[in-house]
């Protein structure tokens, strides 16, 4: 009894130790296997690139062994005899480094040169293909929204060098109703200035565009637009008003996201007064907005105006940004950037429209009444636009197949319940 016992425990013993060493051929054999794919796709390398620098003799005796090595890999790879395996690989690996060792590359530096040449490859697809973009203002709601991610087609308008506003290859210019990302051109906002904004474009070169109750006019004819017929929220977060950080005198606006989380690290805008920065707060949170799809040359988005909650009529905004008519009779330093000084007269001799220039670009945002956007800052040069949205490229190709509208639509310049019946 005692003798069964004691080699019942010896066999089992003997198991686990079968076993690991099983694991071990498995995981000696794997290596090998990859030894000598490696090894077959080096000499192959090595002989095409460097092999007339053998003589006859060495070159014939090299491929002798690489067929060797081919041979015993014909197998499948748990088939194959780790005996000769090793042997091919370590006879071959021997002659390479012999007769060709100072051009061979090891492992090591093949993984270093693969991850090199892709990441080459990406940075190469960023600058003059797709870029990611994240939008970081709610200017085109509802179209985009805060953090909302997309892709940048690059390359749609042409292509540039890298880190510079030269373009060495041009194939169109941006359309009117085109959604662009393009480099902030001025440096008179630090907020703004060297950061990449999206916006969409209004009026080009030769477009006489004027914005009457936020009813766009281009060149004479208000654009084709229809009503929602529905009074929705304006999708923006409300702000948080708290004492300044830096300065205890002045009250500070912060962001506050829909989940309520007030982000106390960014500064949306500051007052001298407490009150001053309530009345601001109500301006913003004390209206709704009202939704149109508007069209120009076959491409149709959504927009949004503001109106008083409870009101069927459109509100003639004068917020922190944009007034519902366009372009202002007076500049008026203190709402505008100087680079916006031209659209008011005297320097804007076609008032009350204004003619876009050549090379420039006119861009709005689809929160029309809160948006700062070309308006505020002026024209874009072409020069700084680097693509267009690719989402809104597929978008316009489907809407291109309808159209915009009925015929009857176009240039309509009927009141708000003419155009949709009802709010």
């Amino acid at each position: 009894m005692g003798r069964r016992e004691k080699s019942a425990g010896s066999k089992a013993r003997k198991e686990p130790s079968s076993r690991a060493q099983e694991r071990q051929r498995a995981r000696d054999l794997r290596q090998l296997n990859e030894a000598a794919a490696w090894l077959l796709r080096d000499s192959r390398r090595l002989l095409k690139k460097h092999g007339k620098r053998l003589d006859e003799r060495t070159r014939t005796a090299i491929g002798e062994l690489r067929d060797r090595l081919a041979g015993a890999c014909e197998d499948k790879r748990k088939a194959r005899d780790p005996v000769e395996l090793k042997s091919a690989v370590e006879a071959l690996d021997e002659a390479l480094d012999r007769h060709l060792g100072r051009f061979r590359k090891s492992p090591l530096r093949e993984y270093v040169e693969a991850i090199g040449w892709a990441v080459i490859l990406a940075m190469l697809i960023r600058a003059f293909v797709f870029e990611a973009f994240k939008i970081p203002t709610g200017s085109m709601i509802p179209t985009l929204h805060v953090h909302d991610h997309l892709f940048v087609n690059k390359f749609i308008y042409g292509f540039k060098i890298p880190f510079t506003r030269l373009k060495f290859l041009e194939f169109r210019k941006p359309q009117p109703g085109e959604v662009v990302v393009f480099e902030y051109p001025y440096n008179d906002d630090p907020d703004s200035t060297g950061k990449d904004l999206i916006k969409r474009v209004i009026g080009t070169a030769g477009d006489r565009v004027q914005v009457l109750n936020n009813h766009l006019q281009i060149n004479g004819k208000a654009i084709a637009r229809v009503a929602s017929g529905k009074s929705l929220d304006c999708g923006e977060a409300v702000e948080f008003i708290a004492p300044c950080s830096d300065d205890g005198d002045s009250w500070c606006l912060h962001p506050m996201g829909q989940d309520g989380e007030v982000n106390l690290d960014q500064v949306t805008d500051r007052f001298q007064s407490q009150d001053n920065a309530l009345r601001h707060q109500r301006d913003l949170n004390g209206y709704v907005c009202l939704q149109f799809s508007e069209c120009i040359a076959d491409q149709r988005w959504t927009s949004q105006m503001r109106k008083a909650d409870g009101s069927k009529d459109l509100v003639l905004w004068t917020g922190p940004l944009n007034d519902a008519n366009w372009p202002p009779q007076q500049f008026d330093e203190r709402r505008y950037s100087s680079h916006a000084r031209r659209y008011a007269p005297p320097i804007n001799t076609d008032w009350p429209g204004f003619v876009v220039p050549e090379d420039k670009l006119l861009v709005m945002g689809d929160n029309r009444d809160n948006s700062k956007d070309g308006r505020f800052f002026g024209l874009v040069p072409l020069n700084t636009v680097k693509g267009s949205e690719q989402e809104d490229q597929r978008r316009v190709a489907k809407i291109a197949e309808d159209g915009c509208f009925r015929s009857d639509m176009q240039g309509h310049t009927g009141t708000p319940e003419e155009e949709a019946g009802v709010w």
